[in-house]
């Protein structure tokens, strides 16, 4: 049986998969600033239900469907989409910080010899937990993991829950 704590949390984890969808695609783009109106233009049609369906319910007038994309993407409600895109903006503004974070406490791995997802997960992560506190660093970890274990490679989940359990017991957070 699922019950409303389950699909709050399941919710909760989709909105932070979007987030590190949005996040990695930014990251894509170098150091190029934007603001959350442009992040939002740029992403808006991976992410955003469309809205215009033809009357017999089948896709657009050519048929086609992203299926590769639909199996990774989750389409979502424009409102939706912009909480994530906020929600990007505020990771990437802090990324001077977290940075820090990662260079003093990573000794061996920079941030810029760090896959992406790796990247990007232990980002979120730190974003969460010690930016924001929005989330205990245990649940920050535990979601980190679930990311690397998801996205990221075969190595991911034990270095993306090695670098944060460090950067979490120098902070002295857990």
């Amino acid at each position: 049986m699922v019950t409303n704590k389950d699909n709050t949390q399941e919710s909760l984890h989709a909105a932070r998969v979007r987030l590190f969808q949005i996040l990695c695609a930014l990251d894509s783009l170098g150091g190029k600033k934007l603001d959350q109106l442009e992040v939002e233009a740029s992403l808006e049609e991976l992410f955003v239900e469309p809205e215009a369906v033809a009357e017999n319910g089948a896709e657009a007038e050519s048929g086609e469907t992203d299926a590769d994309e639909e199996s990774v993407l989750t389409r979502v409600p424009f409102a939706d989409y912009r909480r994530s895109c906020e929600h990007a903006c505020l990771v990437r503004r802090a990324l001077p910080e977290i940075d820090a974070l990662i260079e003093t406490y990573s000794t061996e791995w920079k941030t810029e010899r760090m896959s992406l997802v790796d990247r990007t997960i232990i980002r979120l992560a730190l974003y969460e937990a010690v930016i924001a506190k929005k989330v205990p660093p245990g649940v920050a970890l535990s979601e980190a993991v679930r990311l690397a274990k998801e996205y990221g490679s075969d190595d991911s989940s034990r270095f993306v829950n090695g670098v944060l359990a460090r950067i979490v017991k120098a902070l002295a957070l857990s």
